[in-house]
């Protein structure tokens, strides 16, 4: 999910109901295992391979939609991060740390070119793997996630430095209540339009690790990959989800307004384009699932080999 930072600004926002999205189930994965910090679940048979990787809190249930559509065709890779969903805490550099064990995946599993699909820090991770070995990948789909974290761009680095310290301190003293509480009542009810789809996903965020999502969003609050932009010489498409309300906050009142800003935070990557989805919130494959799926899949019939 989006940096605390964001949720923050969002407190007290009260949103109109919506319909919940309940989205389909995934299969049962072929094959379950671990690379070094990654949880792997493995989908499908296909000659293609998209890897999914979940945001911040989440595992591979917020894309179960996406996986039951495209494991028909493709093979998946839906990865775990350590300290979300169940999974345990590692010690070290996270982004390092998970970034080099998604090439070893790739090296074991002798994968080719999979397209890389993520939503938020998931989406931010595609960047960063762009940038370190693009001849390796087909491409990569980020859904809400970008190079920095939207906002902190106006921040030095000392000063995103002392946020995400703040940050992460005040998270590592939450105990697993507090944590859940959060999630709860401020977090997610700002980043999906039906309330009763924000209960599902706070539910099944709150089982992650406090501190570990604290080392999270510290790290991303202090990552700026935009001077290797670059190198991510990759077909990259960025979806944008705009919802008026919230956007409305940070006064980008349209869909273009909102596409133009983040367009200033990606502008060093060759090979990117933009698309928003308006009516939806950072979880757009609850709120407008059937255009995430027309986004992921008219991406790959466009770099289809």
């Amino acid at each position: 999910m989006k940096s605390l930072f964001i949720a923050l600004a969002l407190v007290g926002f009260a949103s109109s109901p919506a319909l919940a999205t309940v989205p389909s189930p995934a299969p049962s994965p072929t094959a379950v295992f671990n690379v070094g910090s990654l949880h792997v679940q493995k989908f499908g048979s296909g000659t293609r391979t998209l890897i999914f990787i979940p945001g911040l809190t989440c595992g591979p249930w917020e894309w179960s939609g996406e996986i039951a559509h495209f494991s028909a065709r493709y093979t998946i890779y839906a990865l775990t991060l350590p300290g979300f969903d169940g999974q345990a805490p590692i010690s070290g550099a996270l982004f390092k740390t998970t970034t080099d064990d998604f090439w070893k995946l790739l090296a074991r599993e002798r994968i080719v070119k999979p397209v890389v699909i993520g939503h938020s820090l998931g989406g931010t991770m595609g960047f960063m793997v762009a940038t370190q070995h693009p001849h390796r990948l087909g491409g990569v789909i980020s859904l809400d996630g970008l190079p920095i974290l939207p906002g902190l761009n106006f921040m030095t680095p000392a000063q995103r430095q002392a946020i995400a310290a703040a940050t992460a301190a005040q998270l590592a003293k939450d105990t697993p209540a507090q944590f859940a509480s959060y999630e709860r009542t401020t977090a997610v009810p700002a980043l999906v339009t039906s309330p009763a789809d924000a209960r599902v996903i706070a539910a099944r965020a709150s089982t992650s690790d406090p501190t570990e999502t604290g080392r999270w969003i510290a790290e991303d609050m202090t990552l700026d990959l935009r001077p290797q932009l670059p190198k991510a010489v990759v077909p990259i498409l960025f979806i944008a989800p705009f919802d008026a309300a919230i956007d409305g906050q940070f006064h980008l009142t349209t869909p273009d307004q909102k596409r133009a800003y983040y367009q200033t935070l990606v502008a060093g990557a060759p090979d990117l384009k933009i698309d928003t989805i308006d009516r939806s919130r950072h979880f757009a494959m609850y709120d407008r699932p059937h255009a995430v799926t027309a986004d992921i899949t008219h991406f790959l019939a466009a770099i289809s080999p």
